[in-house]
């Protein structure tokens, strides 16, 4: 800001003193308006500067600091142009340009600090006029009131200017440049009055420390406001004796007293008078300064037994470190959480009590903000984990060391380690869980055991949950007592458990059937003795910890349905098996709507006539990666799955559009359809069947419904009726397959059929040896 302030303000000074002779104006009030276009320019802008500071969230006294400057140097402007008012303006210029800089923010603290710098100014003044008094002003007399007045104001507000800018805690080279143009702005006003009449050189003199004391004052000024950084504690300067600025002064008036009384043998009245204000402001000063240091020092007090009291009472340890890493101070709380008293630690290296390999984490270099976990060691010799916090305040003068905090982090590790053990283990039975014998699984090697307890469900419907959890940490006992030393003994789910041991096949096989034995044991429980069975299933580990526990998983499931107490090893046929089901029985609910279900015609000839007169429907599914499924196998998986109605009804649908399609093209046929008899017996079979038959236009008469031999059984009973009504539709009934069951002759006449299909195993003579038997196929 100087530097585009200079060349501006030289502009305007250059340009008056140029355009001022050839317009008539004086080169005395050339010199004289420039230094008045030139303050004028920096009062504009110095008060600029406060209106915008009003309206921004600055602290309190900047507007008004930049407001009195702009003031104080447009006023000091006009003082050196208006001459018959320059004896009141200039004093009023100098007053507005002390205060503000006294409030500028940096210089002073507070109104308070303000009045103090005012007052170590007017004592410096009246001992500096003292010394010029006595030496110049009255070797010839006594002064003049002009000269009198001009110099007393002069030399108290330079003085004034002068100790505020050395005295100001922050910025200092904004206050100094701020204090510097208040000082050459009060000088050229002094120069005004003092100058030799009709001397040119002073005059200019005088213009020169006005322009250059208004560019000082401006960019000081925006300077301080801008970093606007103040001091948290007030500013103490101390007493008389330790101040230089102060006591050199105060000699010196006195080395000039002494002077003019043994030089002249008296001393003025005037002097006399300045003298004894001159001691006086020094005694006002000095008890000012010592009430200030009194109260200060209260302050410190009890912020030092405020702290004191927090750090006694905390629980964290702080130490303060000199530079050299060495430890100055401990808080009391390091020999109650570590047993670490002064004696033993003071004057100590700090990293005596680091652990080796966590020097590098509590390094002032590298440690930041935010805690790290290192060890210490205690009064006893114990390695303690802490949290450490160091904070490197070597180039703070109030502290000049690191300071470290420590806090006992024991009880916070241990909860960690708590909660990783919780995370590990079944926290009913102890034993480990899903999670961690999946990690020891992805090792390889060995053999896994799953095992299943039979029986469980009903333990707990029937004595409580309460019983269900004491029998299960039971079970969990006596399989680690069964398991060999290094095997991993886990908690799968409610009723699993399993067992990973690294032995060889025979041993793991012995393994199991003793842990069979242990497991099918009674177990004593209060107020019931209970027994359970298990089936365990075995597995070698490898290919990952997922595909080994599935394997044991289909093993364990091959066990149990093998009946109670097996053990059964995994099977690279049954699993694919157990895959087939699986992916039918994923695939059948939506097979239709992917039009995965088709329908075979296997047309019914008339023998004499030699054409057909019929066609049975006979469901094909084919899928997409596993071919055509058989029609027994589908039935079996749409009966695990309840959708035997559903598969029955899209049958009956799509065999009755297809005969109606026949039947208008002149084709003259009757269809026939599979149905359970599990389906034929629900209710509400014969009232969908004639829907069926009316959507479709189909006379009754042409559809039959046949019921496979093999699946009625023994019990007729429950076909009569279901039958009949079928019958009483209009559809025609077949009993299939017949010769294949328990049906015998007698028994038809009680069963509403009207077909009868022969299987051809009553024709077929017996196969000679080694010939294979050929029959009969049953379709659904």
């Amino acid at each position: 800001m100087l530097m585009a302030s200079a060349p501006l303000t030289l502009a305007v000074a250059a340009a008056v003193l140029v355009g001022g002779p050839p317009l008539g104006l004086p080169a005395n009030l050339a010199v004289l308006a420039a230094a008045a276009a030139a303050t004028t320019l920096h009062a504009a802008w110095l008060l600029r500067a406060a209106v915008a500071e009003r309206a921004a969230p600055r602290p309190h006294g900047t507007g008004f600091s930049l407001a009195a400057l702009a003031f104080g140097v447009f006023t000091a402007g006009v003082s050196a142009v208006a001459t018959p008012v320059a004896a009141y303006l200039a004093p009023a210029a100098g007053v507005a340009l002390l205060a503000g800089l006294l409030k500028l923010p940096g210089v002073t603290v507070g109104t308070g600090g303000a009045l103090r710098r005012a007052l170590d100014g007017i004592c410096v003044a009246l001992w500096k006029f003292l010394t010029l008094l006595v030496l110049v002003l009255e070797q010839h007399g006594h002064p003049s009131t002009t000269v009198f007045t001009t110099c007393l104001l002069g030399v108290t507000g330079i003085t004034i200017a002068v100790v505020s800018g050395v005295r100001a805690p922050f910025p200092r080279w904004a206050a100094v440049t701020a204090a510097g143009g208040v000082a050459l702005i009060v000088l050229g006003l002094a120069v005004l009055p003092l100058r030799p009449a009709g001397d040119g050189t002073w005059l200019l003199v005088a213009g020169g420390l006005l322009v250059l004391g208004s560019v000082l004052v401006w960019a000081g000024a925006c300077r301080s406001v801008d970093v606007d950084r103040r001091p948290s504690r007030p500013a103490i300067d101390g007493t008389l004796i330790g101040d230089p600025l102060l006591v050199a002064p105060v000699l010196a008036g006195a080395a000039a007293v002494l002077y003019a009384l043994f030089s002249r043998g008296q001393l003025g009245l005037t002097a006399m008078v300045i003298g004894t204000c001159a001691v006086l402001a020094v005694a006002v000063r000095e008890l000012l300064e010592a009430v200030a240091l009194r109260r200060y020092s209260g302050q410190l007090d009890a912020q030092e037994a405020t702290f004191r009291t927090l750090v006694a009472g905390s629980s964290d340890v702080i130490v303060v470190l000199d530079p050299d890493l060495s430890v100055r101070w401990q808080s009391a709380a390091a020999a109650r959480q570590f047993g670490l008293s002064d004696q033993e630690v003071v004057g100590r290296p700090f990293r005596q009590l680091v652990h080796p390999d966590d020097l590098d984490l509590v390094a002032p270099g590298r440690a930041g903000p935010q805690p790290v976990r290192a060890r210490i060691q205690d009064g006893f010799g114990v390695w303690r984990p802490v949290e450490v916090t160091v904070t490197d305040e070597r180039g703070n003068p109030e502290v000049d060391g690191v300071v470290v905090h420590l806090r006992d982090a024991s009880a916070q590790q241990e909860l960690e380690h708590s909660l990783q053990r919780t995370m590990r283990v079944d926290p009913l039975t102890g034993l480990a869980n899903r999670g961690t014998l999946l990690a020891q699984l992805n090792e390889g090697g060995g053999y896994l055991l799953t095992i299943g307890l039979d029986g469980f469900a009903g333990v707990n419907a029937l004595h409580g949950a309460d019983v269900g959890d004491a029998m299960l940490v039971q079970v969990a006992a006596r399989i680690r007592g069964a398991v060999n030393h290094g095997d991993v003994a886990a908690r799968l789910n409610g009723d699993e458990f399993a067992v990973y041991t690294r032995v060889d096949q025979v041993h793991a096989f012995t393994l199991a059937t003793r842990l069979l034995g242990h497991l099918g044991e009674p177990y004593p429980l209060p107020g019931a003795g209970l027994q359970l069975s298990a089936g365990i299933g075995l597995a070698p580990v490898g290919g990952g910890a997922e595909e080994s526990l599935r394997r044991a998983g289909l093993a364990l499931r091959r066990a149990k349905r093998g009946g109670r107490g097996k053990v059964e090893w995994h099977d690279a046929a049954v699993e694919d098996a157990y895959v087939r089901r699986a992916t039918l029985e994923q695939h059948l609910p939506q097979a239709a709507e992917r039009g995965e279900l088709d329908l075979a015609y296997h047309p019914v000839y008339d023998l004499v006539e030699g054409h057909p007169i019929g066609v049975e429907a006979l469901l094909r599914w084919r899928h997409p990666t596993l071919g055509t499924v058989p029609p027994k196998e589908a039935l079996e998986v749409a009966r695990e799955l309840g959708m035997t109605r559903d598969i029955h009804d899209w049958v009956l649908n799509q065999a009755c559009r297809q005969l109606s399609s026949w039947q208008h093209e002149g084709y003259q046929l009757w269809m026939s359809i599979n149905v359970a008899i599990d389906d034929l017996v629900a209710e509400g079979f014969a009232s969908r069947l004639s829907l069926t038959l009316d959507s479709h236009q189909i006379d009754p008469a042409d559809l039959v419904v046949e019921l496979s031999e093999r699946e009625l059984g023994v019990d007729l009973d429950r076909a009569v009726e279901p039958l009949a009504t079928v019958r009483a539709i209009g559809v025609r009934t077949a009993l299939d397959g017949f010769g294949t069951g328990a049906t015998s002759l007698a028994h038809l006449r009680r069963l509403p059929t009207d077909l009868l299909k022969v299987d051809g195993a009553l024709f077929a003579s017996e196969p000679a040896p080694g010939e294979r038997r050929h029959r009969s196929s049953t379709s659904w």
